[in-house]
């Protein structure tokens, strides 16, 4: 049978009409295009009455990569899609996802309680490509890498203005972000992803904040109570350092009990479920997000908290973000467990298991050298989170570590094998970017631009002088040394780095090469002095100290250039 035109195009708009009154409607066309790495996402308007939106009905979608490959990953309510709505009020759901492979995607979407779904495409492209997913590099998983193939030197500082999202989001970006980025920055420790306490901490010297009122969700009741308001300024600042592919590692994390914020403890195991369901369907499509955390100080092993995390964690985010918990001594830590895929680290409990006696050692470099060494399971990167030298804030006024005890923390981390972060806020309940008490990295006036120079310096080092992610903790290298002031990190045979604290001498265990290309830096000033060349033949390859016999390498005493400094020298075998 045949229909006249006219009737045919009335037959097909009824049909449509009747379609769209049972399904819930896609606002993305199917030529969009995303950046490889970077956020699909889309808009889904669902009518239908819930008594909570949240919570009632799951958006499910499957997606199908240009292999066939099919992953599937929930979508959320997200009220009027703008920030506004809560449990019952607003119609909007949204699809966010991370494509890893170029072309054309396919994805279906399905409602829970059988609501019609629907389906699309999207592209994606090369152009505007994202770096990916911190993971452990593959080669050499002491490190950093981008999808784990692509090594990256972590250059990061602990950002900790917790109300600040709710300033205005320009000013942010122009005063806080934008000078770290110039300065070569590529991680950020954070306190405001996934805000729960700690409000009134803003940049005092900035324009106001529009609320103090910040609280991501009530006490025990995340799955009806979530402020849209408050994941819309997270998000824009978390889209903001994505776009430039800054990582964003969440130092307080899902726990705001230990700041009197919403305690975990208060969600039900429904509750905790959901939470985490819903952050990872928000959150995890965003390829910056460096490290799920629980938060600060955690014994590593409560199911019923940290371990408990990694867990929903690992079943719920298919991206496969690093996870981890905060170990405050971590000689004693949990990361051989599979739930975590990265170490979060601070130096307590190495100098004795007494709390008073370690007191007296939490300044000192070689705490946070060994903690470094001792944090790491073979396949899980450190990152030293909350390094006490490392931080004016908070632990400077209380152990009295001074600039030239961070600088010498950190190349403890570096020297280690490890990842750092650093902090030069100066007070503890109150920040500011600019003048004597902000941020260091605006002008002179700042005493701890001073720190960051040293930052700029070490980072330099591991950048552009060596090849970082060859290389590895090589203490037993050395020999005839204070090893509390003395570290190596070397890839043997090709290239040794040994920094020395005030120009401690040394003994330093070479295998057979031509070492030409040498060079001592300042680790103060950055200026560089020339090293001889050192030549180790196959005769010399036996230990030139009586009391070692280290047979495969030859011992080279070596004196730096004096001892007003810390020195760095590097040795690289030119064949």
């Amino acid at each position: 049978m045949s229909y006249p035109r006219k009737a045919c195009h009335h037959f097909l708009f009824l049909a449509a009409a009747m379609l769209l009154s049972f399904s819930a409607l896609s606002t993305v066309a199917a030529t969009d295009e995303v950046g490889l790495y970077r956020i699909f996402e889309t808009s889904i308007e669902n009518d239908k009455a819930y008594e909570n939106k949240f919570n009632d009905a799951e958006l499910r979608c499957k997606y199908t990569a240009p292999s066939s490959r099919e992953v599937e990953f929930a979508g959320f309510f997200d009220g009027d899609g703008e920030g506004g709505g809560d449990a019952k009020t607003g119609n909007v759901w949204k699809l966010r996802f991370l494509p890893d492979e170029l072309g054309e995607w396919q994805y279906s979407w399905s409602w829970s309680d059988g609501t019609s779904g629907g389906s699309g495409t999207f592209t994606c492209v090369a152009e505007g490509a994202g770096k990916g997913i911190l993971r452990p590099y593959k080669e050499n998983p002491q490190w950093f890498a981008y999808n784990g193939t692509e090594p990256v030197w972590i250059k990061s500082y602990y950002e900790t203005g917790h109300g600040s999202i709710a300033q205005p989001f320009e000013w942010i970006t122009a005063n806080v972000y934008q000078p770290m980025l110039d300065r070569g920055y590529n991680h950020l420790q954070v306190n405001w992803l996934l805000s729960l306490c700690c409000f009134g901490q803003y940049y005092l010297d900035g324009p106001a904040p529009s609320t103090e009122d910040l609280a991501l969700y009530e006490e025990g009741r995340a799955s009806s109570t979530m402020r849209l308001d408050v994941w819309k300024m997270m998000e824009r600042h978390l889209g903001w350092l994505n776009e430039r592919n800054v990582g964003v590692h969440m130092f307080l994390g899902f726990e705001g009990r230990k700041n009197e914020g919403a305690s975990w403890e208060k969600l039900s195991e429904e509750e905790k479920d959901f939470y985490v369901r819903y952050v990872v369907a928000r959150v995890a499509p965003f390829a910056n997000v460096a490290g799920w955390n629980f938060v600060w100080e955690d014994p590593g092993h409560r199911e019923s908290h940290e371990l408990g995390l990694a867990r929903l964690l690992e079943k719920y985010d298919v991206f496969n973000h690093l996870r981890t918990y905060q170990d405050e001594h971590p000689r004693d830590n949990e990361y051989e467990r599979p739930e975590y895929t990265f170490a979060a680290i601070e130096n307590h409990f190495i100098a004795a298991p007494e709390k008073p006696l370690d007191r007296l050692y939490r300044k000192t470099p070689w705490t946070h050298h060994q903690a470094c060494l001792v944090g790491y399971v073979p396949g899980k990167p450190v990152f030293m989170s909350e390094g006490n030298a490392l931080w004016r804030r908070y632990w400077h006024e209380r152990t009295g570590a001074t600039q030239d005890d961070l600088r010498q923390a950190a190349w403890g981390c570096a020297t280690a094998g490890s990842s750092f972060c650093w902090n030069g806020h100066a007070k503890e309940y109150e920040l500011a970017v600019r003048g004597p008490e902000g941020i260091p990295f605006h002008g002179e006036d700042n005493p701890f631009t001073v720190s960051a120079k040293y930052i700029d310096i070490l980072s330099k080092v591991m950048a552009d002088e060596v090849a970082f992610f060859r290389m590895s903790p090589q203490d037993h290298l050395l020999t005839h040394h204070d090893p509390f002031r003395v570290w190596c990190l070397a890839e043997t045979g090709k290239q040794y780095l040994v920094f020395s604290c005030a120009g401690e001498p040394f003994w330093l265990h070479v295998t057979e090469g031509n070492y030409g290309d040498n060079v001592w830096v300042d680790a103060k000033t950055g200026e560089q002095r020339p090293f001889p060349t050192l030549k180790a033949t196959a005769k010399e390859l036996s230990s030139e100290d009586p009391d070692e016999r280290r047979i495969g390498t030859k011992a080279v005493k070596i004196t730096p250039p004096d001892r007003e400094t810390d020195w760095v020298l590097i040795l690289r075998n030119g064949g």
